[in-house]
């Protein structure tokens, strides 16, 4: 489902990868259910301990997405580890890591990324940050669209050029423009014609 909600998943992912090497995970929607949207990248042989022992609920870097927003390292955190999660973690080369979380309209999400051998620089910390806000955004926002760049999107979807389309609106035709310039850019798209088939093909319309 995630490779249809973010354009270019797969390199995506492959750049996750190179700058987690031990592992991550990302979540987005988080209810008393688990998250609506999940990818874990962490070795098998850890996920499966974590899920047997239940360490969701006694994980310090969990709870700290939960309760906060924007990014820490793991080291950062000052949540008491009760259950030696993450000296358990450190089995599987988790030895350092930051953990990002966002809130929006009411929605919790969140990604945290392990690497073997350092901690994460403020410079990967913020690109991280970024790509994760315009994930949400993408998942969970409606890829940040305004009604109104809604309407253009609807227009052209339903056949109309960019001179109708303004006529249909009351408005210009540049602002017709610089709409669809705005939701190709939030979208991803290369052209109007890409950008109204993602907004269909995740129900913005």
């Amino acid at each position: 489902m995630l490779n249809d909600l973010i354009p270019n998943f797969d390199d995506e992912i492959a750049q996750m990868h190179a700058l987690a090497p031990s592992g991550w995970i990302m979540g987005f929607n988080l209810t008393y259910r688990g998250p609506e949207h999940l990818f874990n990248a962490y070795p098998d042989a850890w996920r499966k301990i974590y899920e047997d022992r239940n360490y969701f609920f006694g994980d310090p870097i969990a709870m700290w997405t939960m309760t906060h927003d924007g990014a820490a390292r793991w080291s950062e955190v000052r949540i008491p580890d009760l259950r030696g999660v993450m000296s358990a973690a450190k089995k599987f080369r988790l030895n350092y890591g930051v953990a990002i979380s966002r809130k929006v309209a009411g929605k919790r999400s969140f990604l945290t990324l392990s690497h073997p051998e350092r901690e994460f620089t403020d410079d990967e910390i913020a690109r991280c940050s970024a790509k994760f806000h315009l994930w949400t955004d993408m998942v969970l926002n409606r890829a940040a669209l305004t009604t109104a760049e809604l309407d253009v999107l609807r227009c052209f979807r339903d056949g109309q050029g960019q001179q109708e389309t303004a006529a249909l609106l009351g408005i210009a035709e540049s602002t017709v423009k610089q709409r669809a310039l705005k939701a190709c850019a939030k979208l991803g798209a290369k052209s109007r014609t890409q950008a109204v088939a993602i907004a269909v093909a995740r129900n913005y319309l």
